[in-house]
């Protein structure tokens, strides 16, 4: 082949590579490219699939938040509400009165426990009267500071309705009313003598049988704060006890040691 033939060849297919290297060139390049759109592409599918990933932990995080401490809230909210719908001015002077009413029935029958004997002077006999009309008064005080307490300023009746310590405080308090129903019959008795005139002075045998009950009105007495202070932690609750089987007992307490003493006292005989 000669050197015109040569050069002919070179300029007819020079072209014709060029063209298929320009071709190949623009393949690879947009090849290039759909490989950085595809790896952009991802990077951005990974980024949103991370994001709801991260928006979904933290909507749950959100929920787990307020479903552990909504109900604390909400529980928090109702005590507020409660505790403003109550007037602490009057929630204050109920406890006041609850309080001083023990007080009072304590020390009445303290004084009625060291005054009784055989043979009182008169000046005893009038302080057993004045400590027995004490006892009376400051226990009405607690019975009724007592409900208020239990209905309107306190834990609620819900709560105490199924408090079984409750009825047990509430039994103590009947035991200590009913007993006091001897001694209390046998002064007034004894006061509307002497106001005749008509009056002895007060054997052994009566003295001793005052003092046997008032032991027991005491012991009752000093046991409610102990009784208090358990039904006010919840101890012993039980939310599906219902209230008749707590006043059930102290009903039929009241009724048996009521009939007992005032039988007793009414058909009292000094001989016997």
């Amino acid at each position: 082949m000669t050197s015109f033939h040569r050069v002919r060849m070179f300029a007819v297919t020079a072209p014709c590579a060029r063209a298929r290297v320009s071709v190949a060139f623009a393949k690879t390049r947009d090849v290039s490219r759909a490989r950085v759109v595809r790896v952009v592409a991802s990077a951005r599918v990974e980024r949103a699939s991370e994001g709801a990933r991260k928006d979904s932990a933290q909507k749950d995080s959100a929920r787990s938040s307020v479903a552990v401490f909504a109900p604390a809230v909400l529980g928090a909210l109702c005590a507020g509400a409660a505790d403003a719908a109550v007037d602490p001015v009057a929630s204050a002077f109920a406890a006041y009165g609850h309080y001083l009413g023990l007080v009072l029935v304590v020390g009445a029958l303290t004084t009625e426990r060291l005054t009784v004997k055989a043979n009182m002077t008169e000046a005893e006999e009038q302080r057993l009267v004045i400590a027995d009309s004490v006892y009376g008064i400051a226990g009405v005080l607690v019975l009724y500071t007592g409900y208020l307490r239990a209905t309107e300023y306190g834990k609620g009746w819900e709560f105490y309705a199924h408090e079984p310590i409750f009825w047990v405080k509430l039994w103590l308090f009947t035991v200590m009313g009913s007993s006091s129903l001897f001694p209390t019959i046998k002064i007034i008795q004894r006061a509307a003598a002497k106001a005749k005139g008509e009056v002895a002075p007060m054997s052994e045998k009566l003295a001793t049988r005052i003092t046997k009950v008032v032991n027991g009105e005491l012991l009752a007495i000093g046991s409610i704060p102990l009784a208090a202070a358990l039904m006010a932690r919840g101890v012993a609750y039980a939310p599906d006890m219902p209230w008749q089987a707590g006043a059930a007992p102290i009903a039929l307490t009241s009724v048996a040691l009521g009939v007992k003493y005032v039988k007793e006292a009414l058909t009292w005989e000094e001989d016997a």
